[in-house]
């Protein structure tokens, strides 16, 4: 008959197909979880005698649209603001489904008891690789034999003290101190310098100066949270320069680095003129979602006494995640979002996720929900002179009254009864009688100013 041959090509294609069809397309849809009703329908018709040529074609052309269409967000995930718009359409959609869904039994996780499921870091904790670029060029400056002075700079929480410890600890020709600069300021700076040396509390500038000249120990000193030398007005960089000047005259080498927050920074960049030299200044960037991720894996408490779970934590369909269970992905799924409030600040992601832990009143379980991100319409609406003295205290890091006024000029009684206001409020805590924005409205109130223009993050 004339259908015989092709009927015949027709058989042979077909056994030709089973092995691809087994081995590779089936085989690779059955590795991704959420597919569309059609390719469902292929894969039940797949053995199916003709129809199964039509549905393999069909689950062969989803599964090429389905690898390039991750492929394509791979390659525009390298864009800050795809991450960022993605995430912010992300977090949208689950605020409208966790609202919808509240649960009634779960109550907050507060206190130190959130330490236990979501540990602080310490010395020991797993090191997340972050800033290699600047670390390798710090490098180059301060563990040689000759003489330097940097600066490391960049948003407070983003990780500059552990960056500080990193280089101290790969010093072999340098004896490594690490100071963290005290609230008092200068004065106080001297008296830890001069223990850290092996000097007496009391000794004078001039005897550290001479020490420091005659000694044949060469010393790699690391001074954190140095903008607390620094205050925002005429005048205001006199102690870091006399600091800077002591070392600088030590005439030996020695070597130095400053971490300062970059709300301070950028003051000192546009003051300091040709008086404050440094021989590197790196910045430190943002972290990546990546980085973050892997900064909350490591602190998740792995005890089964403290165990954290994200089960029944409602996220929307993401296109770059083909996580195998619906856990996963409501993980990862968390983790962008607190990425994308974050920042890219480690520290205030890490608090946002101790504040989404949630405990079942019923069962004692600790489940993980999506935090309620703090908002204030009026700081917004707020005057000018308010967000002056809010924009002070974060260059400041901590400002007693006599501090702001200073810097803001207003009266002492303005800023007074204005921190009084703050206070009420939450934005600021004290600390030795002076204010520091709170760790929980940090980032709210640094893109409120961000966005009046007072302040660049």
């Amino acid at each position: 008959m004339d259908y015989h041959p092709i009927f015949t090509v027709v058989c042979a294609h077909y056994a030709q197909r089973d092995y691809y069809v087994e081995k590779v397309v089936f085989e690779s849809l059955d590795k991704i979880s959420d597919k569309p009703m059609l390719i469902h329908w292929a894969s039940t018709k797949k053995d199916v005698f003709i129809i199964g040529l039509i549905a393999t074609a069909i689950a062969t052309m989803w599964i090429a649209f389905h690898h390039l269409k991750n492929r394509l967000i791979g390659l525009l995930s390298h864009y800050t603001f795809f991450n960022q718009a993605l995430t912010y359409l992300f977090k949208i959609e689950v605020a409208k489904q966790t609202g919808s869904n509240a649960d009634g039994n779960l109550v907050r996780v507060k206190g130190d008891s959130a330490f236990d499921y979501v540990q602080p870091g310490d010395d020991s904790s797993p090191l997340i690789s972050y800033a290699r670029d600047e670390i390798q060029q710090l490098s180059k400056y301060l563990l040689t034999n000759s003489p330097a002075i940097c600066v490391v700079t960049g948003e407070r929480g983003v990780g500059a003290t552990r960056l500080l410890t990193q280089i101290l600890h790969k010093a072999k020709n340098a004896e490594p101190i690490y100071i963290n600069c005290p609230i008092a300021g200068y004065q106080e700076l001297l008296v830890h310098l001069a223990v850290s040396l092996g000097l007496e509390e009391e000794t004078s500038e001039v005897k550290i100066i001479n020490h420091l000249r005659k000694s044949d120990i060469h010393y790699l000193i690391a001074i954190d949270n140095c903008q607390r030398l620094v205050k925002p007005k005429v005048g205001g960089l006199n102690d870091l320069i006399r600091f800077t000047n002591l070392l600088r005259r030590s005439k030996q080498s020695h070597r130095a680095v400053f971490s300062i927050e970059k709300a301070s920074w950028r003051f000192v960049d546009r003051a300091r003129g040709e008086r404050l030299l440094f021989d590197w200044v790196a910045f430190l960037p943002r972290w990546s979602e990546e980085q973050i991720a892997g900064l909350l894996d490591s602190r998740i408490n792995q005890d089964e006494n403290f165990t954290v779970s994200f089960e029944g934590l409602t996220v929307p369909k993401q296109w770059d995640n083909d996580s195998e269970s619906e856990e996963d992905r409501a993980k990862q799924g968390f983790y962008r979002i607190l990425w994308h409030y974050s920042d890219g600040n480690p520290t205030v992601a890490l608090r946002f996720f101790r504040f989404s832990l949630k405990r079942n009143k019923e069962t004692g379980n600790v489940v993980v929900r999506l935090f309620h991100a703090p908002e204030s319409e009026e700081l917004d609406k707020m005057p000018k002179p308010m967000l002056a003295i809010l924009r002070s205290i974060v260059q400041l890091e901590s400002a007693s009254p006599e501090d702001v006024s200073d810097c803001t000029q207003l009266t002492i009684s303005e800023v007074i009864g204005t921190l009084r206001y703050f206070q009420s409020r939450g934005y600021i805590d004290w600390n030795e009688d002076k204010a520091r924005i709170s760790d929980h409205w940090f980032r709210h109130i640094t893109n409120v100013l961000d966005r009046q223009h007072l302040l660049v993050k």
